[in-house]
Parts: C-alpha cells; structure tokens; sequence
C-alpha cells in the first residue's frame, strides 16, 4: 500500500506540474543501499509556497561546493507530497533533509512507531541546538541566539513538564513574522501617523475614509483607497487578533490556553473563559463589520492573493499579512519599487483596566512613547507593575515560523549529512544566502542582520523586520503554537471564524457579537474537554 500511495504522489503531483526530482523508485534506493545503507546524494525536499524553494537551491548548491556532498532538491507546490512521503519511510523515497510547513509536526513526535520500525518519526537536532554556529563573533550555541518561541515551539517539552524529552526536533528557517503592513508613501501623501494604540488605530481608519480633504482618497488609477484590504478566505485576521489577546492577558496566560491551563497552570475548560480574547474579539469585530466601511467588501470576497494586489496596487493603506508578501508577489510587482512597511501592533487600549498607575488613553500613549524611547522621561505616575506589564504588552508580535520546520525524517541513511547540511544553513554563509533567496527572510538567530552582505538588497519591509526584531528591541514572537499535548493531541486551539462572524451581514445567520462567538467557543470547549484531556494524556503528567 505504501508503494501505491507514493506512486500516486508523484504521478500526481507530475501531472499537475508541481514536482520536480520526485523521490527515487525502488530499484535506484536499493542500489544506493537503501534503508540499510548509505546513499550517494543528499536529497532536500522544499515546498514552495509563501517563501519559495530557490533558497534551497542555492543551499545545495553552496554545501556541495563547501563538503563534496553530492546535494539534490526536490520540490513541490502542495503540501499534499510531503506528509505520504515521509510516512512512505526509506524504501520509497529517500528525502534526507525535509523544509515544510506543518503546524501539527509535534503531534508526529509524540506518537510510538509513526513510521513503521521507528521509535521517533524524526531525527534528534539537539546537538545542532547544542552547537556554536558558524561565521558569527560569538561562542554562543544556537539554542542561545535562537529566539525563544522558535526553540519552545522546535522542543518537546522544554519546561519539563512530563510529557516529553526535552529535546528538539525541527529547526524554524524563517522568523515567520506577520501583523500590520501599511503603505509608507500614503501615509505621507496624507499626513498620516502610525498608532500607538487600538484607540488611535480606529480614530486613523475614520480618517482615513475622508483623508482626501473630506472625500475618499483614490489612487492613479480612479479607484478609491480604503483604510484596510482583507480576504475572508483566510484567517489572517488572527495575527492581530492574537496580540491584542496576548496584551491584555500577558504571554504567559495567553499560551497557557493551548496547554488547557489557567494562568496559574491548572488544566481546566476555565483556560477558555479569557477576558484578553474577549477583548480581542470586540476590536476584530469592529475593523470587519460591514457597517463601518473600513474595507471594500467585493475584495473581502476574493483571494488573499487578490487582495495583496489591491493592496500593492494602493487600493488600501493598510492589510494584514507576513514577510511572505513580496515574494508571493513578486510576479505582479516585480519591477515596482514598493514602501511598505510592517507597524507596531497597537496596543490594546483595554490594558488600562488591569493597570493602577494609568488611568487614561493619553496617559497610555504617554507610557507607550517612553517604552518605545521616544521619550526619555518617565511618567511620575507609572508604578513598577504597570511599566512591566506594558512593556511586555507592547513586545508582543505574531509569528507563523513555528510552522515553516526543516528537519531529518527518522528512515535517513545520510543522518550526518543532513545535520551537516542544516547546521550550514544556519551558518553565517546559509543565513546569508536564506536572506537573499528566500527574499530577504531568515530564521529567528538574535544576530546583526546588517553583517550579511545580503543586507543591503533587502526592501523596506524586511528592513523594517529587521529593525523591529533587532537586539535590544525586546519583541517577543507569539502564535498558535502546537507543542504540548493539549494542543497537538488534544485539539486546544486559539481562534476560529472571525472573518465569518463578525465580517458577515449581522442580520445573517452566520454573524456573530464578539461575546456570542466567545461563550459559543467556551460552551463547545467545554463539551469536549473530558475527551481532550483523555486524548492529550494530560491526566498521567506528574506535575
């Protein structure tokens, strides 16, 4: 059966046009050894989606030439190839070195004999993890300039909680970074500032639908230039949504909900009654109600990739998205000189009724300005509590890289080739070629990112990345990260219908109030938590 899935793979994927290198036949794996011996070349499979698959290319390109080691890529536009071949094991294909995007991957670690006669579905990188990487002026590991959320969400079970090993399995190749990116040149034309707070970020989209001396502003082209673009075929909303949670609650309650955990650690259906995603839900809800105006509602109906169009076509200041932007785009606006730019999520302007010392929206403006050391006063009224929890409030950003994994799939007769091969992508020469083929991105490493040569071809959106993420800036990743069992056996999630709740027609069926949606999730939530907790195993971790 395993030879018939992965046979109708590659025809498949052939037919369509998308796979090319496909995984060897039988006969080639056994004369190269197979399962039980080595092979003569390192395969790397790639999907190409929003980071594309050249960067592989010149990665092998550049091993090869640097170790000898015969290195081929094989790659795909679906992710529909990736999960039956590795599944398929050593004996119908033989892909050492695995660049994915899967948010479930942990899920696979945990479970016994995933692949047939293996103990673990995937290699241990924890002796990369342990390892100085090299081409940087530092002697640190890689674990200790790595970003913190991309080694907890790479690690199973980093806070030794009980259900896991502790070690890790994936390595993210990219930061994944995504939020707010607006258009830097209308902002300009119109005399625009970015907002500090959700407060501000609604007074701006108002102004923004008269911006053009009382009338709706349009582009070049005739068309009118709404304050926001988004498609209601993705769920790119929950970027934002996120980190206004994640504000409100603090990190450590908020990712304690994929954990099934109250905010003091205790596994509870409670864990779901969060007042940040309420609070959330009440601002997401007023940015897509159809009632406001903010978007042009035919768009909401099209593709993302429709909608990143109208965006870079100035069609809208603002939209929702990651660092994969210009890359998926690059076939529309390959010749445009594009100044976009990511924002600093506003604050949740909700913050101050956790806080004792900042009782106003101008007084959080205040804190916010002097946070960010725009000013270097600090306000006499701000207590220590309160600087503390703003402060990380306005760290938080969202990430997706926890779901762009590269890793060694456990059925590898080329283990230390592979290893070789990924520790040289991480290398200060890999990184550089990453940033310069993978369209400026790079995985999470706490370096300079000006010492790459690459750095001076970079856009202005990366450069404003890169200038968010720097040391000393104190950005803190977060997202819907699956690595503790409650989350990737257990089904514990963060969000669901956004767009179709609070974007739909309100006398429609489907439209939902932010605290409809929320109790409905908590009532579901609560139905199915015996089951999750029985699934997940969480009833056997000693605490």
């Amino acid at each position: 059966m395993k030879k018939k899935l992965l046979t109708w793979v590659c025809i498949a994927t052939m037919l369509m046009g998308s796979l090319v290198g496909c995984a060897r036949t039988n006969q080639q794996v056994a004369n190269d050894g197979g399962a039980a011996g080595k092979g003569t070349e390192l395969q790397i499979g790639v999907e190409t989606k929003g980071y594309g698959d050249q960067f592989a290319y010149k990665l092998a390109e550049a091993f090869e030439k640097k170790t000898g080691i015969k290195t081929v890529v094989a790659k795909s536009n679906s992710g529909e190839w990736i999960l039956p071949a590795v599944t398929a094991g050593a004996k119908y294909n033989d892909i050492d070195v695995f660049f994915d995007i899967r948010d479930n991957a942990m899920g696979d670690v945990a479970k016994v004999n995933y692949l047939d006669g293996y103990e673990k579905a995937y290699i241990d990188l924890s002796d990369i993890y342990n390892s100085v990487p090299e081409g940087y002026d530092t002697d640190k590991t890689l674990k200790e300039i790595f970003d913190p959320y991309a080694v907890r969400a790479c690690t199973w079970d980093l806070e030794g909680e009980g259900y896991g090993d502790g070690k890790q399995y994936f390595i993210n190749y990219v930061a994944g970074m995504e939020g707010l990116v607006y258009n830097v040149d209308l902002f300009e034309k119109y005399n625009l500032s970015v907002p500090k707070t959700t407060n501000q970020f609604f007074a701006l989209l108002e102004q923004m639908k008269t911006a053009d001396n009382g009338k709706a502003p349009q582009n070049k082209d005739g068309r009118v230039i709404y304050p926001y673009v988004f498609s209601n075929s993705c769920n790119y909303q929950d970027f934002i949504t996120r980190v206004w949670w994640a504000q409100y609650d603090g990190i450590t309650a908020f990712e304690n909900v994929f954990k099934g955990q109250d905010a003091k650690g205790n596994y509870t259906a409670e864990c779901q009654k969060s007042p940040g995603k309420l609070s959330a839900y009440t601002h997401i809800a007023n940015l897509l109600s159809q009632d406001n105006n903010y978007y042009d509602l035919n768009a909401a109906s099209q593709t993302f990739t429709n909608v990143q169009v109208k965006f870079l076509d100035n069609q809208a200041f603002m939209i929702t998205t990651g660092d994969w932007l210009e890359r998926e785009m690059e076939g529309n606006f390959a010749d445009v000189e594009l100044n976009i730019a990511f924002m600093r999520i506003p604050m949740n302007s909700d913050v101050i009724k956790n806080c004792d010392s900042v009782k106003t929206e101008e007084q959080l403006v205040e804190v916010i300005s002097y946070i960010d050391g725009e000013t270097s006063e600090r306000p006499s009224y701000l207590s220590d509590s309160d600087l503390a929890y703003l402060t990380e409030a306005r760290s938080i950003n969202s990430s997706e890289g926890n779901q762009h994994i590269a890793y060694i799939p456990a059925y590898s007769n080329m283990v230390d080739e592979a290893k070789q091969f990924l520790s040289f992508m991480l290398s200060k020469e890999g990184q550089d070629i990453m940033l310069k083929y993978a369209n400026g991105n790079m995985a999470p490493l706490n370096v300079d990112v000006e010492q790459f040569d690459a750095y001076a071809e970079l856009s202005s959106l990366q450069r404003a990345k890169y200038t968010m993420m720097s040391t000393g800036s104190g950005l803190q990743f977060i997202g819907q990260s699956k690595y503790h069992p409650m989350a990737y056996a257990g089904g514990c999630s963060d969000l669901s219908g956004l767009e179709g709740s609070f974007g739909s027609v309100k006398t429609s069926s489907s439209h939902k109030t932010p605290l409809e949606l929320w109790e409905k999730q908590y009532k579901n939530f609560v139905k199915e938590w015996d089951n999750k907790v029985e699934i997940s195993g969480v009833s056997k971790i000693k605490k």
